[in-house]
């Protein structure tokens, strides 16, 4: 029997191309896609056993996506299984064990791909374990990969909401249950903290400089696209 078919939606094409080779040295048949666009077109062409999601993809929240994958597979279309992949390879305060994915199956952590990813998603998708030793040279590079992808966002806005992805991913609990985006913005009042410190730390000087809140604005685009906005409003 052939493995199911593996869409995966990632930004970078180092990462897509680490991602894939993982996952077709585990026989999985694999195709990737760089945009959210893309990917929204794949997902409509025809059936997937998995979609690995990168939750800072521009333009696809998540959530949504989750929620589009398994709305599809009714259809003959779609993906069965939605592993999301963290934007950020950065030990920092915020990080911990999600308890809400959005619809997700799974999460792996960026450097983490070789060793957990194809586990987790043969077992979102009922399969036996795999027999092949875990591929732990995938690490090292995503690991500058992740960096390399902070280092390189020119515009405050952008490096904003990589790392702003990265904290909904970890507090998606909290989120899910915060009924406005005021109640969200005081439940991870701390952890929005260490993201504008991190955001300081990482920022080119004329975006440090500007001034201005990048994270409260990225966090708060993200909200809306998960329906909550600030009391009071429509």
């Amino acid at each position: 029997m052939s493995e199911p078919a593996v869409l995966v939606a990632h930004e970078r094409g180092a990462v897509r191309q680490v991602v894939a080779r993982v996952l077709q040295q585990e026989g999985f048949v694999v195709t990737a896609a760089a945009t959210a666009e893309e990917m929204s077109a794949l997902l409509e062409a025809r059936a997937w056993g998995g979609l690995v999601l990168d939750v800072a993809l521009g333009g696809a929240a998540p959530w949504s996506a989750c929620e589009r994958a398994r709305a599809l597979v009714q259809q003959g279309r779609g993906a069965r299984a939605v592993v999301l992949v963290a934007s950020v390879y950065r030990s920092t305060s915020y990080k911990r064990r999600p308890t809400s994915l959005y619809g997700a199956d799974d999460y792996v952590e960026l450097h983490h791909v070789g060793d957990a990813l194809p586990s987790k998603l043969r077992r979102a998708l009922g399969l036996a374990p795999a027999a092949a030793d875990p591929h732990l040279d995938a690490g090292e590079a995503l690991r500058r990969e992740g960096d390399l992808r902070l280092s390189e966002q020119a515009a405050a806005a952008d490096l904003a909401r990589l790392i702003v992805a990265d904290v909904i991913l970890y507090n998606g609990d909290r989120i899910v249950g915060a009924e406005d985006l005021d109640t969200a913005e005081r439940a991870i009042a701390s952890d929005l903290a260490s993201a504008r410190e991190l955001f300081l730390q990482l920022a080119r000087p004329a975006a440090a400089a500007a001034g201005g809140d990048p994270i409260g604005a990225a966090f708060e685009d993200l909200m809306r696209a998960l329906g909550r906005r600030r009391r009071g409003t429509t």
